[in-house]
């Protein structure tokens, strides 16, 4: 587990279903944090999209691009617990490690959960009820006991139509869920398809209202995992001395 007051938090975002933007909320994610942290992104998924986001990055911005990224796929592995341990120490030298999971590898995706110190679950209409298996389930709720200062686990709706509210049965769905949902939620836009080459939402020119909306609700997700995880920017951090923060009473397990 990763309780060390001097690692860097872990961030990952899981789900084995295929096509829910993980990909594309994780390297956004990591970009729009890495102007104030020391972040590397880090994809455990053979499909390597964020890995290719990442060469475009470099290609795109070179030395003007702070932010780090390698993939690892975690091949061959017998026991989740080689990745959890592999996490914690690649962690320890950055502030944050942001982690995109493989859908279908569980063992990988339990690895990556024993390790994290937050675990979002992006949904996406019509798949609120399948994002993981009874395993997956499981031990969320175990870490959420064992860890209950320095681990959070939330659902994020991501892709939403934002002309329509979340139904009453997918509202069912969410609460027999057991996990919080997250204030933030992403809309299905087409600034996200544009920030697939190398570029965050942020640092992509808004063009219409809708991209506007977008960048908005990005910067709304990295600034609750910023106060989820506890983190302070440069201007904050100066002078002080390094606190750490308890996850919030509402996640599994408080």
């Amino acid at each position: 587990m990763n309780n060390n007051d001097n690692a860097g938090k872990i961030v990952a975002f899981v789900n084995q279903k295929g096509g829910v933007g993980k990909s594309t909320l994780t390297t956004n994610v990591a970009a729009i944090l890495g102007a104030e942290h020391r972040v590397l992104l880090l994809d455990t998924d053979s499909q390597g999209s964020s890995e290719d986001w990442g060469v475009a990055r470099i290609n795109k911005l070179q030395s003007a691009n702070k932010l780090r990224g390698f993939s690892k796929h975690y091949r061959g592995i017998k026991k989740a617990t080689e990745v959890s341990t592999d996490l914690e120490e690649i962690a320890g030298s950055y502030d944050v490690l942001i982690v995109d999971t493989p859908g279908r590898n569980e063992l990988v995706s339990l690895g990556v959960i024993a390790a994290a110190n937050l675990v979002i679950i992006p949904l996406t209409p019509g798949n609120f009820g399948f994002w993981s298996s009874e395993v997956t389930r499981e031990l969320i709720q175990k870490v959420a006991v064992a860890r209950p200062t320095d681990f959070a686990a939330r659902l994020l709706l991501n892709m939403r139509d934002k002309r329509r509210k979340v139904s009453r049965e997918a509202e069912a769905l969410l609460e027999e869920l057991e996990i919080p949902v997250m204030r933030s939620s992403i809309g299905h836009r087409n600034i996200f398809e544009a920030s697939s080459d190398g570029l965050s939402v942020l640092e992509i020119p808004a063009r219409t209202d809708s991209d506007r909306e977008g960048q908005r609700e990005m910067r709304e997700l990295v600034s609750e995992i910023s106060e989820i995880l506890g983190l302070r920017g440069r201007a904050q951090a100066e002078g002080e001395t390094p606190r750490r923060r308890s996850a919030p009473k509402d996640a599994p397990g408080r």
